[in-house]
């Protein structure tokens, strides 16, 4: 029971160590951990982007040098001189060695090109001699899968890791079968130089690791990664596991990802001419060495935040202590006038608003009795009023005109004017008398749209009785189906269709409404040929149906805003118009079925 009563937050003093914690702890530890996160994410984010721009460099570095291996492919597959050299049948050795040293393009790609290793043409022609790049083909050469796949690809290129048939060692080597006139002249292999390709990955600054179909070719690791290069790589490839690690998409976009122990990126390696061999860098870093010094500079946040935390709470405690022996104080003289007891005492210690209230206590005990009866003079002076307006609504109700004495005066004035035999006028008098009886009905929230189209009907044929064979209208309703509107929506559109648009004009005008139904909504669509609305006025109006301007014109006005009221922002007025030309103006309602009809 004592802790129930501990934690009910029924005095000020614990509601003052409520706010403290609830306005100060609390969210000081959101905020600390807000930062932690943000910190340690812009660190990794930074990371992650050096990492980035280091790849994209070394990619660059490599596209450049594969590049340069490419086009020395080229030229050797468009070079007529080797083509006619492998062709030739040689009857001497003599002939062999005359020929070699006439034709030097193969020392000078090695000699001028550092990029590449070693160069290798192998050929059919047993009359050739091994000698710098010209090596006849052997049967432990032509049994190789490589040297098979590569004719097999008809002068694609291919990149493959090949064991060197001399010196022992596997390069990465581009291999192509060189044809001329559709005849198979050679197979050439261009090795990389392995330095080359380990100081570009050195040159990144982190462990990065060269793969092509996805099969590590190339690595360096950097002094900060204790592991071994196989374990690194095989951590890496189980951190990559929830993103797509070994398929880097076509576009040449970089992947990146962060996982417990290792953060990585993987960028593509787009090389020309290169369709079938796919190289991608991946470049990572041990994601510890990121978060070491974010955790440093957080533990001293902390740290700072845990002394501030309780300094301020002692600060806090000397306060609550002090200022809830005034407030009980306080309370207690409160209790005592609030049961007629006006005996406290005549100060209170302190001057701040506590005082000031204590005073204003005193105050208020020698002004209550006024206050009652001021109160209760107020109340009778309410009832009087009441009194007086209710008094004021009959004498008002008693001075309007009774509708049904206009109605018989109307019915009156249409019998003499059929007696009068003129039935143009007693018609005339008895669609004004239909219409004002409508008119004075419509005090429902919501009416049929029949029922409005009805009364719309009634006042264009009193227009039509008003301007002859001038006007012509038509109503045209795509639906059967009875549909609830608000009243008192259409008639204000047709009516100023009339004041500014048709009346404007001596010839021959037409006014037309159509009901439409779309999917959700209906839409009533009222057209003139009047004399239009110039684009400044019109500009005006879109600006009135936006609330952006203030209305002058309270027709158009009231519709817009009883309709977006109503039924929401989405609905409302739509005007289009050019001057000289008409106006359409288009009202937009939701489609509402009347309680008889469908749902």
């Amino acid at each position: 029971m004592k802790i129930k009563q501990f934690f009910q937050m029924n005095t000020i003093k614990k509601r003052l160590y409520l706010i403290y914690v609830g306005l100060l702890f609390i969210p000081i530890i959101l905020v600390g951990y807000y930062i932690s996160v943000e910190i340690r994410s812009n660190q990794i984010d930074t990371k992650i982007e050096e990492i980035e721009q280091n790849t994209i460099r070394t990619t660059n570095d490599l596209i450049r040098t594969f590049e340069l291996i490419i086009r020395v492919s080229d030229w050797i597959y468009q070079d007529e001189r080797l083509a006619q050299i492998v062709g030739t049948q040689f009857q001497n050795i003599y002939d062999v060695v005359q020929t070699y040293e006439n034709y030097s393009q193969f020392s000078d790609y090695i000699k001028y090109y550092p990029e590449i290793d070693y160069l290798r043409f192998y050929t059919d022609n047993p009359t050739l001699l091994s000698s710098v790049g010209f090596h006849p083909v052997t049967p432990a050469i032509t049994s190789t899968a490589w040297y098979q796949d590569t004719i097999e690809k008809r002068g694609q290129i291919v990149w493959r890791m090949i064991e060197d048939p001399i010196t022992r060692e596997k390069n990465l080597n581009l291999t192509r079968s060189v044809f001329r006139n559709n005849q198979f002249i050679g197979v050439v292999t261009i090795a990389v130089s392995t330095d080359e390709i380990n100081q570009m990955l050195a040159n990144s600054g982190n462990s990065t690791f060269l793969t092509l179909d996805n099969n590590l070719i190339f690595n360096y690791t950097s002094p900060e990664s204790p592991e071994e290069v196989s374990d690194y790589y095989r951590l890496l490839a189980l951190e990559g596991d929830r993103i797509d690690l070994n398929h880097a998409n076509s576009e040449e976009e970089s992947i990146q990802g962060t996982g417990n122990q290792l953060t990585f990126t993987v960028q593509p390696v787009p090389l020309n001419k290169s369709l079938i061999s796919h190289f991608e860098i991946v470049g990572t870093v041990p994601t510890i060495s990121i978060t070491r010094e974010a955790n440093r500079v957080l533990v001293t946040g902390y740290l700072i935040i845990g002394f501030v935390f309780l300094i301020s709470l002692l600060i806090l405690t000397r306060f609550i202590q002090h200022f809830n022996r005034r407030v009980l104080l306080l309370k207690e003289s409160m209790t005592k006038v609030s049961h007629g007891d006006f005996d406290i005492p005549n100060n209170l210690t302190g001057n701040d608003e506590i005082t000031d209230i204590y005073q204003e206590l005193r105050t208020t005990m020698g002004s209550l009795q006024t206050l009652l009866e001021e109160g209760y003079q107020y109340e009778i002076d309410q009832k009087n009023w009441q009194l007086v307006k209710k008094d004021a609504e009959f004498k008002l109700l008693a001075s309007q005109i009774n509708p049904h004495f206009l109605y018989n005066t109307l019915e009156m004035i249409r019998m003499k004017a059929l007696k009068n035999k003129d039935p143009e006028v007693a018609e005339t008098v008895k669609i004004l008398s239909k219409l004002m009886r409508k008119a004075l009905e419509r005090d429902r929230e919501e009416m049929t749209l029949n029922e409005d189209l009805a009364f719309i009907e009634m006042y264009l044929q009193i227009q039509k009785l008003r301007l002859g064979e001038r006007l012509t209208y038509r109503i045209h309703i795509q639906t059967t189906k009875e549909y609830m509107i608000l009243p008192l929506l259409i008639q204000p559109i047709i009516e100023n269709a009339f004041i500014h648009g048709v009346e404007k004009v001596s010839g021959p005008v037409r006014v037309s409404l159509e009901v439409l139904v779309l999917d959700r909504d209906i839409a009533i669509v009222i057209r003139d040929n009047g004399r239009g609305i110039s684009a400044d006025k019109l500009a005006d109006l879109h600006a009135l149906l936006k609330n952006e301007k203030e209305a002058k014109r309270i027709g158009i006005s009231n519709v817009q805003q009883r309709i977006q009221h109503y039924y929401g922002v989405n609905y409302g007025l739509t005007i289009s118009s050019e001057e000289g030309k008409g106006t359409e103006v288009t009202i937009l309602l939701p489609q509402k079925m009347n309680e008889k009809g469908e749902q």
